[in-house]
């Protein structure tokens, strides 16, 4: 009888071993699969925010929460900023031609531009914030980091508008309509001194915009002019293929 009940103790201890393992594992793999599934349908519902703010920013900012945390506004700003990234990398690459380097450029302004973003980011919505402040809003300084972070969404759009010159003004009009929108549905403040407000920086965007578009077309035009009288000079091309050699 003690060695059958020795025997059978033994063989419930070695089951019970080899079952813990198991089991571990099994919430291992479980929990893996959730937090797939949890980083999954978050970047899903940032692109469903984004989607919203585009196709209708007046009952995006309305039902905009006004607090708790700051985290998704910067993630939201910060998966922007990526995407900026690559459409001016993709950009470059279809005007200049790319190169193992400029993937590997890529790469490196990927991390230093989300760094960036992300410090510039507490200075710009201090900035806006103090502006909210001014003009009456009673808003805290998280609620105006929100309304900044999510406007954001203007950029890669404005960088594709961008490929056609003076195309990108209507990326500020657009950035200035956002602003208006979020100045009245989530700071509860008249129109009319928004539109004072945020028009003057929209023009004066503006006019850098057109100055620096209108500077590229002049060096792009100059060097073309320049290239042409380089090609008509007598010998040019002989005296460049036999440096070559």
């Amino acid at each position: 009888m003690n060695g059958g009940l020795r025997r059978c103790l033994l063989r419930e201890r070695t089951d019970t071993c080899d079952f813990k393992p198991k089991i571990f594992h099994t919430r291992v793999e479980r929990s893996m699969i959730l937090n797939t599934s949890a980083v999954k349908s978050y970047f899903k519902g940032l692109k469903e925010l984004a989607i919203k703010l585009i196709v209708s920013p007046v009952g995006f900012f309305r039902i905009m929460p006004k607090t708790g945390g700051l985290l998704d506004p910067m993630i939201y700003l910060v998966m922007t900023v990526l995407l900026d990234v690559i459409l001016v990398s993709v950009k470059s690459a279809f005007t200049h031609g790319a190169g193992v380097n400029d993937l590997r450029m890529m790469v490196v302004w990927l991390i230093i531009a989300s760094l960036i973003a992300v410090i510039v980011s507490f200075f710009l919505a201090g900035i806006i914030f103090a502006i909210w402040s001014f003009m009456g809003s009673k808003e805290s300084y998280e609620t105006s980091y929100r309304c900044m972070a999510y406007v954001q969404i203007i950029v890669p759009v404005a960088i594709l508008l961008s490929t056609i010159p003076y195309l990108g003004l209507l990326g500020i009009a657009w950035w200035f309509y956002l602003m208006v929108i979020a100045t009245r549905e989530v700071h509860a403040l008249p129109v009319k001194p928004s539109l004072l407000v945020f028009g003057i920086i929209a023009v004066l965007a503006g006019l850098v915009y057109c100055n620096s578009v209108s500077s590229a077309i002049k060096a792009k035009e100059h060097m073309e002019e320049f290239t042409k009288q380089l090609q008509s000079v007598p010998g040019a091309s002989t005296k460049g293929d036999s440096g070559n050699h």
